[in-house]
């Protein structure tokens, strides 16, 4: 196996040196401590179309991977500059709706993931499970052509900066494991009923951590990603 990085790769790597190089740690930094968001940062890497490296070519992406991705967000934290909403953003939510999504939602989404326009937060862990899917509490109920969700997630990164967020809840359970069947949806930040709370932290960034709630809250039976139920494979579509 040859673990030498292609030229391209090269070159994105030192694409993204350049971008970090321009705003360094202390830009970082100084907007963490006072409050503020990297847009500025975000906008370069957008521009530049390293943002959605890892999305498939015919959505506006770089038609690269994972592999490409990591570059961008490794020479960025070497920089001082990491970015969680890379991961959570074009990394989990751009694989997993690439994978499992719907025609339309690949259409809808995936484009405004790859230009940045777009960003989807992830929320799995729960007070009571961390990342144990088998012990998710947050429910899914199917009424009509809504589903209704109910719970609560603990420790979400950059919500705040999102438009959606894709949450794993549980639509069952398995008769004979007793373990929880899990289901996606791509639910709007605005929707009513869902409400966050952020988490005092003693770290210094511009990304900030969240409770979430839902309380009723109502997502059309379009924001399903993939088949209910089924949603533990494609959680780790997204994790791997």
């Amino acid at each position: 196996m040859d673990f030498l990085e292609t030229q391209e790769q090269t070159m994105l790597r030192q694409a993204i040196a350049e971008i970090a190089g321009d705003f360094g740690h202390e830009y970082y930094a100084e907007r963490g401590r006072r409050g503020e968001k990297v847009g500025e940062l975000w906008e370069a890497l957008a521009t530049g179309g390293f943002v959605g490296v890892n999305i498939p070519e015919h959505y506006g992406g770089g038609g690269m991977g994972i592999y490409e991705l990591s570059i961008v967000c490794e020479e960025l934290a070497v920089h001082g500059l990491p970015l969680l909403i890379l991961i959570v953003s074009p990394a989990i939510a751009g694989s997993i709706i690439v994978k499992f999504g719907t025609d339309q939602q690949k259409q809808s989404w995936l484009p405004e993931l790859a230009t940045g326009q777009r960003r989807i937060a992830f929320a799995i862990t729960e007070p009571d499970a961390g990342s144990n899917s088998h012990r998710i509490a947050t429910t899914a109920t199917r009424d009509g052509d809504v589903y209704r969700l109910n719970g609560q997630k603990y420790y979400i990164s950059a919500v705040d900066e999102a438009d959606d967020v894709l949450v794993v809840t549980r639509t069952g359970t398995d008769s004979e494991t007793g373990k929880a069947q899990l289901s996606l949806f791509v639910v709007p930040t605005d929707t009513p009923g869902f409400t966050m709370q952020e988490i005092d932290m003693e770290m210094v960034s511009p990304e900030n951590q969240y409770t979430l709630y839902f309380d009723n809250a109502e997502v059309p039976v379009d924001r399903l990603v993939g088949t209910e139920g089924d949603g533990l494979r494609q959680v780790f579509e997204g994790l791997n």
